[in-house]
């Protein structure tokens, strides 16, 4: 009997997982949901996109506490092959260590410090990213260029006087989970200009811990340390169980007919709206005012891939093999975390509206800013991102910003019910999307 439960394989038990770290840290589920998705991106036949999720928030928001739990995972990579480690953990990064050209180093020394090799097919873990969102103009589109060329997930090849040309165009796939602090809007708009490829999550403060009683309650409990342990015990078991169940890397073919209609369609919508708020307007000058008129758009194409990859991946962590639409709000989560700060703060206040609209006083709330003109300078640059049209009618006349009619399907009952569903239970996000408005977009 004794041997025969050693060889019997471990099905991997999500919802165990899930009810360690909600018993732990309840509030940074939704983050270790999405990755041990971005994990799973690993096991996909047909996937050649690296996917690149990065973690964001304040200090004291859990995004490396949720980056630890997944140190130290140990995973087959192929069939019957030998356990090892599925991510690599760098502490100190910057885009030059992909490929090093360190004068200090001969070639062969060189080959043993390069990045790229030791994440092949593996996890880049990055418990701090803030340092290369950093920097003026020239310094973040070197740093965003590079990062741009490895997420296209076919090598990186660069060239200096003292080593010559480095590196390998080979078909590159890894996955990469890190964390940062937000994002400054000068890292935003290169990103945009160069056609980003990273995705993120907003995480929010722990919600709970207003009072002196909370707080006086902290280290009243288990220890933090053992907290994270039990955590890192369930995300390492989880991952060997999934891996080994499914074969190791690229040994899953995906059947795109078993994803759900509806749930194809709004991974669609996100791509689209994704894709279109992080296009940059140009900047103009008109007597004393800026105004914006649209500037190039990223097609959604990459986009879509990257997110649909997310869905499957996480289709896979739930233990199907098919999209359905308790995937999407996660999706609908990382999109809306993935667009320039403001832009993304006035768009998911109009989703949230009733309306669907938003007054110059809405947007000097959302902003925290006291300035009128302000509010309608920053409504004139959602203009030019066309998804949504400011409207003003004059002195002494109300101005509002509103979703334009190819994009009104952002103000219907059921995204709203998508971009809230995150925080319930899947029963009660499937009820209340029974229950939306049956007259939304289905374009």
């Amino acid at each position: 009997m004794t041997a025969m439960a050693e060889t019997t394989p471990v099905r991997p038990d999500v919802e165990a997982v899930r009810a360690i770290v909600g018993e732990h840290f309840r509030h940074l589920w939704t983050a270790v949901d999405l990755a041990l998705a971005t994990c799973a991106t690993l096991l996909l036949a047909e996937n050649t996109n690296p996917t690149a999720v990065i973690l964001v928030g304040g200090p004291s928001t859990g995004k490396t506490t949720v980056a630890t739990m997944f140190e130290g995972v140990m995973v087959c990579m192929k069939a019957d092959g030998p356990l090892i480690p599925l991510c690599e953990r760098s502490d100190k990064f910057t885009p030059a260590s992909f490929v090093s050209q360190a004068a200090n180093l001969t070639a062969q020394q060189l080959a043993g410090v390069d990045l790229m090799p030791k994440i092949k097919d593996k996890v880049l873990l990055t418990p701090e990213l803030a340092p290369i969102f950093r920097g003026d103009d020239d310094t973040l589109t070197s740093t965003f260029s590079t990062v741009t060329r490895v997420l296209d997930g076919q090598g990186l090849i660069t060239h200096s006087g003292t080593h010559g040309r480095r590196g390998s165009s080979e078909p590159h796939l890894f996955a990469w989970i890190g964390c940062t602090t937000p994002l400054p809007e000068r890292a935003w708009r290169i990103m945009g200009q160069l056609g980003s490829r990273l995705f993120f999550l907003l995480l929010e403060t722990s919600a709970g811990v207003e009072k002196v009683e909370d707080l006086l309650k902290i280290g009243t409990g288990i220890p933090y340390s053992a907290r994270l342990k039990a955590c890192k015990a369930a995300v390492g078991e989880f991952l060997r169980a999934l891996f080994e169940e499914h074969k190791g890397i690229r040994s899953v073919s995906w059947d795109a007919s078993r994803d759900e209609e509806d749930a194809r369609r709004w991974l669609t919508r996100c791509a689209m709206v994704l894709a279109a708020m992080r296009s940059v307007p140009v900047q103009e000058r008109d007597e004393s005012k800026r105004v914006y008129r649209p500037g190039d758009q990223e097609a959604p194409y990459r986009a879509l891939a990257v997110l649909t990859n997310v869905s499957r991946g996480r289709a896979l962590v739930h233990g199907r093999h098919g999209v359905t639409m308790d995937d999407v709000p996660l999706i609908v989560r990382v999109a809306l975390s993935s667009m320039p700060s403001e832009p993304g703060a006035l768009l998911r206040a109009a989703i949230s509206s009733k309306t669907g609209s938003l007054t110059v006083g809405d947007v000097k709330a959302v902003l925290g800013t006291k300035s009128a003109e302000t509010a309608r300078d920053r409504m004139r640059y959602m203009d030019a991102l066309r998804v949504m049209e400011f409207h003003e009618e004059g002195t002494g006349k109300a101005a509002t910003l509103r979703f334009r009619p190819d994009w009104e399907w952002c103000a219907s009952p059921e995204f709203r019910t998508l971009l809230d569903g995150e925080e319930r239970d899947t029963a009660t996000i499937s009820a209340d999307l029974d229950g939306a408005n049956d007259t939304a977009c289905h374009s």
